[in-house]
């Protein structure tokens, strides 16, 4: 029989000669029942509820391609501390008629009972980590109390360990009690800078270029980004806060990512160490300021993006399918190029949203009032109308009336009669709801008689165009909502050299069944019976030289010889 052996040790306090033990206890009892050891898989200084350990992982890939009969552990626990992990992996190592054997525990697959003796021992290794959190919880709850370093590093600080001689770790050194910070003057000087350059008004961005402009050392190695900046302006540890307990860290049951969670403030521990300070308050109360404006402007910002541009959200990308946003300098660009590159799309044209909204206003509203395009309307209108069958639908509801009603009436001299039963009662109701039901229905079919909505219908188009351009003095929104029940929210633009050119759908179809106040799927583009669309060119001419703030976007008159 092939055997394996996985061996592993989780915590620094444990010796590196705990592998040796588990292997030295495998190996003999291999010998003792001559199964022969082809392999050891080894995991270092990793925790039982990782999954992505790499020794661990490489037995399992031995696993699934056969490499092996028998897996000896020293107890269940090296395999894993997680009960979720530790019985699916013994399950597959079953189905893959895999023998599993703990031999400090005295598990064995093979064994009847094993699957209680698994259970057992996987809730007691789950018992085993939460204990173990919450007494780690517990010390690092007391390191932070006293002001202690509970992990990590910060830029500007140095982490001092606090030794005790009297006692001694694994290797025989003066164990660490705690750890304390204290100020590194190197990178403190940089702290400084980036708080008083912030300060004075300065981006994210251009703090990182001025310090790889300066070629100072970034907090781990290499050059700043602008997301380091922001990281050390929001940190309160250079005014002499330290903050502890604000996340709780979890692991996702399912692909053992870990995420964290916000704890509640008043879980939070918050230790006052004026020693510790790095930044004059003066200069935190300036930016602690300028954060805060700058978080108000940008949720108004946030709020409101979609509504400071009247094509926002209604443009497409034809080569990659992403939206059309500002990118840059009132700018619209694919948004997909501009985050995620040319390897995700290669559309990097952009064009000036004065040109978008002056072309685009201009084509839709031309072709909409069309007086082909209006005769269009009219026919589909007729013709969704005439689908209702009105005037069959009013006849076969007053025969139902009819009958119904005199049903009613029988019902009521039979109750003046004296007979009155449950079920009489019950009919009665039945047949006032019924008649009710028609009625309603009735004065539904009579709506939808084409000599009365058509004119309507009509008059609904043009005041629908009519108010696009009404909404356009600082009413974006409105006029946006218009424009999406025009024209839909899929403008396709396609890149045409440098330039861009715009695919307008035209959406009669659509504009018939808002006009009718008729809510189906199978109308408008979704449906699939749009007419031919309309293309515009957005390339700069020369009238497009005037600056935007000075121009004034006005659509061709809608007057109502146009129809």
């Amino acid at each position: 029989m092939r055997g394996v052996i996985y061996a592993r040790y989780s915590a620094d306090r444990q010796r590196e000669t705990s592998i040796d033990d588990q292997v030295r206890n495998c190996t003999r009892y291999a010998e003792r029942e001559c199964i022969a050891i082809d392999h050891v898989y080894q995991d270092k200084a990793v925790s039982g509820s990782v999954r992505s350990r790499p020794g661990y992982q490489q037995m399992l890939d031995s696993a699934a391609a056969g490499g092996f009969d028998i897996l000896l552990v020293d107890d269940l626990s090296r395999l894993s501390r997680d009960d979720y992990e530790l019985k699916g992996v013994l399950r597959r190592f079953t189905w893959q008629e895999l023998r599993v054997i703990g031999v400090t525990d005295g598990y064995d697959s093979s064994r009847k009972g094993h699957k209680i003796h698994a259970g057992f021992k996987g809730l007691m290794n789950e018992m085993f980590l939460d204990d173990l959190r919450e007494r780690t919880h517990r010390g690092m709850t007391g390191q932070a109390i006293k002001g202690y370093n509970c992990g990590g590093r910060t830029f500007g600080y140095r982490n001092t360990p606090i030794e005790d001689e009297a006692r001694k770790d694994a290797y025989g050194r003066a164990a660490v009690i705690a750890v304390r910070y204290e100020i590194d003057e190197a990178q403190a000087e940089t702290v400084r800078l980036i708080h008083e350059w912030y300060a004075a008004g300065h981006s994210y961005k251009w703090i990182a270029g001025e310090l790889n402009r300066r070629k100072v050392p970034a907090s781990r190695g290499g050059t700043w980004a602008l997301s380091a900046v922001k990281v050390i302006l929001e940190n309160e540890m250079y005014e002499g806060r330290l903050i502890w307990n604000r996340r709780a860290w979890m692991k996702h049951p399912e692909t053992g990512r870990r995420t964290y969670r916000e704890r509640p403030r008043e879980d939070w521990i918050v230790s006052e160490n004026d020693g510790l300070r790095i930044v004059r308050p003066d200069i935190i109360a300036e930016v602690r300021r300028r954060q805060q404006r700058n978080r108000t402007q940008q949720d108004a910002v946030t709020a409101s993006s979609a509504r400071r541009y009247l094509f926002s959200g209604l443009m497409v990308c034809a080569e990659c399918g992403g939206n059309f946003v500002i990118v840059a300098n009132n700018r619209y660009g694919c948004a997909s190029h501009k985050t995620r590159g040319e390897t995700v799309c290669r559309n990097g044209a952009t064009v000036s949203r004065h040109i978008v909204e002056d072309r685009l206003l201009h084509s839709i509203k031309t072709q909409l009032l069309d007086p082909k395009n209006l005769e269009e309307f009219k026919r589909s209108a007729t013709r969704l109308i005439e689908t209702h069958n009105a005037s069959d639908r009013l006849d076969t509801h007053e025969r139902q009336l009819r009958a119904a009603t005199r049903t009613r009436d029988n019902l009521l001299k039979a109750i003046k009669q004296g007979i009155i039963t449950p079920s009489t009662k019950s009919a009665l109701e039945q047949v006032e709801r019924e008649i009710a039901d028609l009625e309603r229905a009735m004065a539904n079919a009579a709506q939808w008689q084409v000599s009365g909505i058509l004119p309507r219908a009509v008059e609904r188009y043009r005041r629908a165009v009519d108010q696009l351009e009404q909404n356009l003095d600082g009413h974006i929104e409105p006029a946006r909502e218009i424009l999406k029940s025009l024209i839909g929210d899929h403008i396709r633009m396609h890149r045409r050299g440098e330039h861009l050119e715009a695919e307008l759908p035209n959406h009669v179809q659509a504009l018939v069944a808002k006009s009718l106040n008729y809510r189906d799927d199978s109308v408008g583009c979704g449906g699939g019976i749009c007419t031919e669309s309309t293309w515009v060119s957005l390339a700069p001419s020369p009238a497009d030289s005037t600056p935007f703030r000075h121009r004034r976007t006005r659509l061709p008159s809608s007057s109502k010889s146009t129809a």
